[in-house]
């Protein structure tokens, strides 16, 4: 176990440096300006959770909801491109969108962005009247941690027998805190180098027994525990250090009679679909249409 001082100086590092750069196209940080956004406060076990609403202007009923969970290996924390990402959701599909800026380790480790993570979806389900929301219509998704979040969610509501999301959109997601991050690299091409990767996995689930957790490590889960998931949608990055898990857990799902769609993207690395990079404007395509069938919008 690492000591508090080595735990903020590694969380230092890891959220002072980057190894995937961001570009922001004008004509989506344009979306900002098609859409209202503000903080909301929700309550959770944790405490008050700071979520960002985006809604689409001039609308009216009750709309679909798509609920964003960002990455950053649990330790980086929220970014202006997460909004701008939910901003374009939000103004070309007509939905509102809730993205949620949950506590970081490792001043708050496993399973404490679960807990707040679960928590918002299963208030936007109790509170769809006053939000404007379907409660039909209701879908989750995330990038890299923030699909860990979305499939623990799933696996957490599944065995509460909460209400379910309609989809579950994962994007190059880490679903492995078991698997030494050197066997996962090997040798090829990456942005991530092992020690960075292990330095997530050590400030936020410091507890080896916790890492065998589904709900930390979503491809442990037994069969029984996936029967009855939302359909999915997954992302993968063909020279992302995270395929394979991916691959592994879309399986697993299709076994488990859990409709799949799987798409790799041959050209893009981590982080591609959030950071605007590579083929980031065909994965937007794919997620809007998969957003799109599942809210019943033509």
């Amino acid at each position: 176990m690492l000591s508090n001082q080595e735990q903020a100086e590694m969380a230092e590092h890891l959220r002072s440096t980057t190894v995937v750069p961001t570009e922001l196209p004008e004509d989506l940080v344009a979306c900002l300006d098609a859409v209202d956004h503000e903080e909301m406060l929700v309550p959770t076990r944790i405490g008050l959770t700071r979520t960002i609403m985006v809604k689409p202007r001039d609308t009216s009923g009750a709309l679909p909801l798509f609920i964003n969970f960002h990455g950053g290996g649990f330790v980086r924390g929220y970014q202006e491109r997460d909004t701008i990402f939910c901003a374009m959701l939000a103004s070309k599909l007509g939905c509102v969108v809730i993205d949620v800026d949950y506590r970081l380790s490792p001043e708050y480790p496993f399973p404490t962005a679960l807990h707040e993570a679960h928590d918002v979806v299963q208030f936007a389900f109790s509170n769809a009247g006053e939000l404007g929301i379907d409660p039909a219509r209701i879908a989750i998704g995330g990038h890299s941690a923030g699909g860990n979040l979305t499939a623990a969610v799933c696996l957490m509501i599944k065995e509460e027998g909460g209400a379910m999301p309609c989809l579950q959109i994962l994007d190059y997601p880490f679903l492995d805190a078991v698997t030494d991050s050197f066997v996962k690299i090997g040798d090829d091409e990456t942005f991530f180098t092992p020690e960075r990767l292990d330095g997530f996995n050590i400030l936020h689930v410091p507890k080896l027994a916790d890492r065998r957790n589904p709900l930390m490590s979503p491809v442990l889960a037994k069969p029984e525990m996936l029967e009855g998931l939302p359909s999915a949608l997954i992302i993968i990055a063909a020279k992302d250090i995270l395929r394979h898990e991916a691959e592994c857990y879309a399986r697993m799902l299709v076994e488990a009679g859990v409709e799949v769609r799987l798409r790799k993207f041959l050209q893009s690395d981590h982080g591609f679909i959030i950071a605007n990079l590579a083929e980031y404007r065909q994965a937007h395509a794919l997620i809007l249409k998969a957003l799109k069938e599942a809210f019943g919008l033509r």
